[in-house]
């Protein structure tokens, strides 16, 4: 698969906005970059921002980087929802003691109290606002940036329609209610294509529409629903890729003569540098799979090992979402700009490569959690990765289970 990476060079996403040890190409001159800085922050001076999936990996860099960098905005509004009997409140609470603000919490005391938290869910009609609510955002919000979305790839179709798309058509309606509006950011994902091998910085039209998929999920029972969702996948490999790519559909249209660009980053790893090296706040996605090798707990993976896996580093996405909004505004025309945020052929890793390192590290810097010797395999065949799963994985799971039941412990 072939992704343009215009934007990462266009951005330049190695800058460091508002900081003293900004890295930069050698095109850029260090007056420009400075230049860049300054722009960036006055732009977002006493703006009033609003965020969705704020509680997630990308919406707390995200945060924290407006915070560090931009400090004179006004106030950054965070839709979150109540979860598992907790309020609003509790999950902000929850939210802003991560160890990501402890730099924050350092150098801009205060700072993290121009986070307010605001009842909402991107699932229901309306947002879940409430009438008071969705007011006070219509009419202070200036800037906004829609990341909430599932990220589980085998989400039932129902529930990832509604998410990542119906969830992005409610949040348009409420930004076109929206009175001081000049920026709307809308994260994708660089697989909204994933039907295609050459993927450019525009959005793609599919046969079936949004809306009657929509339509379909809200209005048939979950039998049907079931029986035509393969068909509705296609040659998408999930449910994600798939409404993910109907959502940009959706902004498209219904996004037209609104100040809005699309997002794609590819898949997201630990930070580069910001806000440390390395940060990384879960164990999903390809960071489990990593964490998995470390601990001698994955012995095969399928998968054609001379691929290229293209990762990008959490701060790099940040980057690129706030320089978007800002180019959003200062280079305004009647397109709806789309940026892919990846590594591509710019600095591409095959599996085999990441593999290797991880392998590596994995024996020079071992886990405390360890249980079998760093060793697995890439390989194609399903049969051979089948047996080596059930001798490797299950067998000694298995096992061990038993042990400790016989011991009257809990099994694992």
């Amino acid at each position: 698969m072939s992704m343009g990476t215009q934007s990462c060079v266009k951005f330049d996403t190695h800058i460091k906005m508002g900081t003293t040890n900004a890295q930069t190409n050698s095109e850029h001159a260090p007056d420009e970059v400075h230049s860049r800085g300054t722009l960036i922050d006055t732009f977002f001076a006493e703006t009033v921002i609003l965020v969705t999936g704020a509680t997630g990996f990308l919406g707390k860099a995200l945060l924290e980087k407006l915070l560090r960098s931009c400090p004179r905005v006004a106030a950054i509004f965070v839709l979150i929802r109540p979860k598992k009997s907790r309020s609003i409140e509790e999950r902000c609470k929850e939210l802003l003691e991560n160890p990501v603000f402890d730099r924050i919490r350092s150098e801009f005391p205060g700072a993290l109290n121009k986070i307010i938290p605001v009842k909402g869910d991107i699932g229901m009609p309306e947002l879940g606002l409430e009438l008071e609510d969705k007011n006070m955002l219509t009419q202070q919000v200036n800037i906004v940036f829609h990341s909430a979305a599932t990220v589980r790839f085998n989400e039932p179709l129902k529930v990832a329609v509604n998410l990542n798309t119906r969830g992005t058509d409610r949040m348009l309606d409420l930004c076109r209610h929206m009175t001081n509006l000049i920026s709307v950011i809308h994260v994708s994902t660089a697989y909204s294509n994933a039907d295609r091998r050459e993927i450019g910085e525009s959005v793609y039209t599919t046969d079936i529409k949004p809306y009657t998929v929509i339509d379909m999920c809200e209005n048939l029972d979950d039998e049907t629903i079931g029986i035509i969702e393969k068909r509705l996948i296609g040659n998408h490999p999930n449910t994600y890729t798939l409404t993910k790519g109907l959502a940009e559909q959706i902004v498209l249209s219904k996004g037209s003569g609104l100040p809005i660009a699309i997002v794609r980053p590819s898949i997201v790893c630990a930070a580069y540098q910001e806000p440390y090296p390395g940060w990384i706040d879960n164990v999903c996605g390809i960071t489990g799979i990593m964490t998995e090798i470390g601990r001698g707990t994955i012995r095969s993976i399928v998968c054609n090992a001379n691929l290229v896996v293209d990762v990008i580093p959490v701060d790099f996405v940040v980057d690129t979402l706030i320089c978007a909004s800002w180019h959003n505004v200062v280079q305004r025309n009647d397109t709806i700009r789309i940026y892919n945020c990846t590594s591509s052929t710019l600095h591409p890793i095959t599996w085999r490569e990441f593999g290797y390192l991880t392998k590596k590290h994995a024996i020079e810097s071992p886990s405390r959690y360890v249980m079998w010797y760093p060793n697995f395999t890439f390989r194609t065949n399903k049969f051979i990765h089948f047996i080596i799963v059930t001798m490797c994985h299950f067998l000694p799971a298995f096992i061990i289970d038993l042990i400790l039941r016989v011991k009257g412990c809990k099994p694992m």
